[in-house]
């Protein structure tokens, strides 16, 4: 009887929410593993102060960068366990350097990740629905996406690039507006770097609405009548997937292919085939984060998507990253602008400026090796002299330092609101 159906639900949805909560409870009082670590935001005055951070970050591997040194006056953020936080801020007064405290505790984050998404998940967990406002893990994202191109099957389709190291399927999806006519392309990817949780999720929103609000919204009509968009959520599968496998692994950034002892993965955005060899912010060293692999393209990601792009008429192409507020632009590698750098820019300001009008996010636009670190073997790069594509951009999102990698799952709704517009107006601004 209906009655019956409501009490059951009832019982259902009773049962998964007391669930949570207790999961989130051990979540809280077993995870201690980043108890006291924190972040701090670094900045050298002058090259004397950089070289004594570069010194120290090419004697010590493993550390957990999450903003690279580049230039004097720019930002270098580092995680620093606990126990070397102490020794390593000595360093930083005895040349000179300032720095302050960008997250007091990272465990603090962690857990205000963890129980906002859970706190977003319950709706999901009662009607086994996909929710665009939690952080979900690759089967789940695998599954929506599956289900997409089933009910929008005239709109939608599933294309696969290829297999990643540990045999996932790379897949995403072909939107069209079912006019059956073939157009230039538009590429969205995100999750290069696996730990960028909030850069799928944005990529998933924008997708959702360019399929579903083909009708309701003039702009995604406008879009689609120019352009087919391919959409990559999870490029990374392979890390993406380690990143969900417990706290110890959640801030892990590169591939999983085995590279010898205590050494896995290379990062896929310094593994592209432009400029690889000039080694610019990368590492040989395969204990680091921003190793480049053994040679251009050794990891299977890369090759994958590289061919598949080849064979495509992009017209445009967008890398999705986290976090710094800022849309990137070719070249990545020298501080040499390129040739269309002018029309590069204007669309890049069209992005910035739509971005920051629904909530008033302020983005920065230039080329890495200027505004952010300068970098060899980037996506960006490539497409833009390998394929000739010069609307080639990379972005990174949300924050700028309060969260870092680590948003909170009520940042993706507004994050996927102000880049799916600045996406928008910015593929209309295309010549």
């Amino acid at each position: 009887s209906y009655q019956e159906l409501v009490y059951q639900f009832d019982a259902k949805m009773k049962m998964k929410i007391f669930f949570c909560f207790i999961v989130s409870f051990f979540i809280v009082k077993a995870y201690e593993e980043f108890r006291g670590n924190q972040v701090l935001r670094i900045i050298p005055s002058n090259d004397v102060q950089l070289k004594v951070l570069k010194k120290w970050i090419s004697s010590n591997p493993l550390v957990d960068l999450w903003k690279e040194p580049s230039a004097p006056g720019h930002v270098v953020d580092i995680h620093m366990p606990k126990g070397k936080i102490s020794s390593f801020e000595k360093l930083l007064t005895a040349h000179g350097i300032s720095y302050n405290i960008m997250v007091p505790d990272v465990e603090d984050l962690l857990n205000e990740e963890e129980l906002s998404n859970m706190k977003n998940s319950f709706s999901a967990y009662a009607f086994n629905a996909f929710d665009y406002n939690k952080f979900n893990d690759w089967p789940e994202i695998r599954r929506e996406l599956e289900n997409l191109v089933s009910i929008y099957s005239s709109k939608a389709s599933l294309f696969n690039v290829g297999k990643t190291y540990k045999g996932e399927e790379q897949i995403g999806i072909k939107v069209t507006n079912g006019d059956g006519r073939s157009k230039p392309v538009v590429w969205i990817d995100g999750g290069i770097h696996a730990r960028e949780w909030i850069s799928p999720a944005t990529v998933m929103y924008f997708m959702n609405k360019m399929i579903t609000q083909q009708r309701s919204d003039n702009r995604v009509a406008q879009a689609l009548a120019k352009y087919d968009f391919y959409f990559m959520p999870v490029f990374n599968i392979d890390g993406y997937k380690y990143t969900h496998t417990g706290r110890r692994a959640r801030f892990w950034r590169k591939t999983r292919k085995p590279y010898g002892w205590y050494c896995y993965g290379a990062d896929p955005n310094r593994n592209w085939d432009s400029h690889w060899e000039t080694g610019v912010g990368t590492s040989s060293n395969c204990q680091s984060d921003v190793y480049r692999g053994p040679q251009p393209a050794s990891e299977v990601e890369v090759q994958n998507v590289q061919r598949y792009l080849g064979a495509l008429n992009l017209k445009s192409y967008w890398n999705v990253h986290a976090y710094s507020q800022l849309v990137l632009t070719p070249w990545s590698w020298t501080t040499t602008l390129p040739r269309d750098y002018s029309e590069i820019k204007r669309v890049g300001d069209v992005f910035a400026n739509a971005v920051s009008r629904r909530y008033g996010t302020q983005y920065k636009v230039g080329p890495p090796s200027r505004i952010l670190y300068a970098v060899s073997g980037g996506s960006i790069d490539y497409t833009y002299e390998k394929l000739d594509v010069v609307y080639s951009y990379a972005l990174e999102l949300r924050d700028t330092g309060r969260y870092g990698f680590v948003l909170p799952a009520n940042q993706i709704q507004p994050s996927g609101e102000e880049t799916s517009d600045a996406f928008l107006a910015a593929v209309l601004a295309m010549k």
